[in-house]
């Protein structure tokens, strides 16, 4: 399993903007910076995908509400939070969160989904790594088998659930762009100007 991000105002602020129409699936969104996200992250999925996994069919279908690669060669999930966008890849089925750790009524949440304990003392990590692992299990959509939990950039919690055992040398790496207006289908089929950044084993 192995989980890639980008800083989403970085990104903008390097690619042509235009270009992100071109990953467009025709999803309907109430907002401009809500689809701004969804295209960042389909361009990040099928970058990875073609050239850390050598997927050369890119094309996605949607099953049961869920994202797959029609080829089904490798497995992706998606998340974005505040300015922070990933994708975790696995072998096998995956769902992942990410979520700004930003202050809330912690106690009132969990008392909600009856997961506090008497006496357990609550702290901000505890509650996001739970909450951001009870998303990434709806995401997965099936019987969780393996989870894993990391804070990543200081203040983003990320949870990883699968169906099987996650099996890899994990690790965390940001996408980087070393460049202004980067056409991005040019940058999927030769990449010029993107790196990656390890940030997490």
């Amino acid at each position: 399993m192995d989980i890639f991000y980008i800083r989403k105002n970085e990104f903008l602020s390097s690619v042509d903007k235009a270009a992100l129409e071109k990953f467009s699936d025709g999803r309907e969104y109430n907002s401009q910076d809500k689809k701004l996200e969804h295209l960042c992250g389909l361009f990040l999925t099928k970058f990875i995908a073609k050239n850390i996994y050598d997927v050369n069919n890119l094309e996605i279908e949607i099953c049961n509400r869920k994202p797959f690669f029609v080829s089904r060669e490798i497995f992706f999930s998606i998340s974005h939070s505040k300015d922070i966008i990933l994708v975790a890849f696995n072998n096998y089925d995956i769902g992942v969160d990410v979520e700004y750790m930003r202050k809330c009524n912690y106690k009132a949440i969990m008392s909600r989904y009856n997961a506090v304990d008497a006496g357990e003392e609550l702290s901000q990590k505890k509650f996001y790594k739970f909450w951001t692992m009870h998303e990434a299990q709806i995401k997965l959509g099936c019987e969780c088998r393996a989870s894993y939990s990391e804070i990543i950039e200081a203040d983003y919690m990320l949870s990883c659930s699968s169906t099987e055992t996650l099996i890899s040398d994990f690790r965390v790496s940001k996408l980087i762009c070393d460049g202004k207006n980067v056409d991005l289908l040019q940058e999927i089929e030769h990449p010029q100007y993107f790196k990656l950044a390890q940030t997490l084993h």
